[in-house]
């Protein structure tokens, strides 16, 4: 499989500190360099997530005492922080 087409590159606003999921995705990209050229075009009164998701594969992350949705795994992504800049 081409590595194009293995992943996807979503865009998700992270702005809460909430139980998982605390994000929601606003787009897609097909490259890293479209999503980061992407984000960097965003208004910078929100966090966002970069993630590389995979194709075709269950990336679901459950806890393994209580059966419930915990997270992700095998997921690589990239954190900007713009709404928090003017915090620190």
């Amino acid at each position: 499989m081409n590595h194009l087409t293995e992943f996807v590159w979503g865009i998700f606003v992270a702005d809460a500190s909430a139980p998982f999921p605390d994000f929601f995705p606003i787009g897609m990209y097909g490259t890293r360099e479209a999503g980061l050229k992407e984000i960097h075009s965003l208004p910078r009164d929100h966090n966002y997530q970069l993630l590389r998701l995979p194709l075709n594969h269950n990336f679901a992350f459950y806890h393994k005492k209580t059966g419930k949705l915990a997270g992700m795994e095998s997921i690589h992504h990239e954190h900007f922080h713009f709404k928090d800049e003017g915090e620190l």
